[in-house]
C-alpha cells in the first residue's frame, strides 16, 4: 500500500522529503533556532521564570546587561542548540548538562533562591569573582 502511494506521489512530479530527526516532530517542546546575536547570556532551567522577576532583575542589572540580552531556554532545549556554540550560562535548578566554554553560574531552583540567603549570597559571590569578565 506504501509503495503505491509513493508511486503516485512520485508519477505526479511531487517531491518527498525524509526527516532527519522525526521524534522533534511530535515533541511537546518548541525548536529553538539559535539565539539572536544580541545574546550574551543563557539562563537555562526546567521551569523559567518572568523575566521581570525581581531577582531575575537584580542580578541582570548587576551584570550590566538588558533584558534582551538573556535568553531563558529550558534544559530539554539547550541540546538543541548548535553543537559549538560559545554562551555565558547561569544554570538555575538544573544540572550543566553542556559545557559551552563561557561563565557558568550554578543556583537552586528559583524557589529556593529566593528564601535561601546562604544561596543567594553564593550567586552574589559568583558575580563578584566574575565582574571583571562582565562588564
Amino acid at each position: 500500500m506504501v509503495n503505491n502511494i509513493n508511486n503516485y506521489v512520485k508519477q505526479l512530479g511531487i517531491i518527498q522529503w525524509i526527516l532527519r530527526y522525526p521524534p522533534v516532530l511530535h515533541s511537546k517542546e518548541e525548536l529553538v533556532v539559535l539565539p539572536p546575536a544580541k545574546i550574551r547570556w543563557l539562563l537555562v532551567a526546567d521551569q523559567l521564570p518572568l523575566i521581570n522577576h525581581p531577582l531575575i532583575s537584580d542580578v541582570i542589572r548587576s551584570m550590566a546587561l538588558i533584558p534582551e540580552q538573556l535568553f531563558m531556554i529550558t534544559s530539554k532545549q539547550v541540546m538543541m542548540l548548535p553543537k559549538y556554540s560559545f554562551y555565558h550560562c547561569w544554570w538555575l535548578g538544573v544540572i550543566a548538562i553542556r559545557n559551552f566554554k563561557g561563565i557558568s553560574l550554578f543556583t537552586p531552583s528559583l524557589s529556593v533562591l529566593r528564601n535561601n540567603a546562604v544561596a543567594k549570597r553564593d550567586l552574589w559571590r559568583q558575580i563578584m569573582n566574575y565582574q571583571q569578565y562582565l562588564s
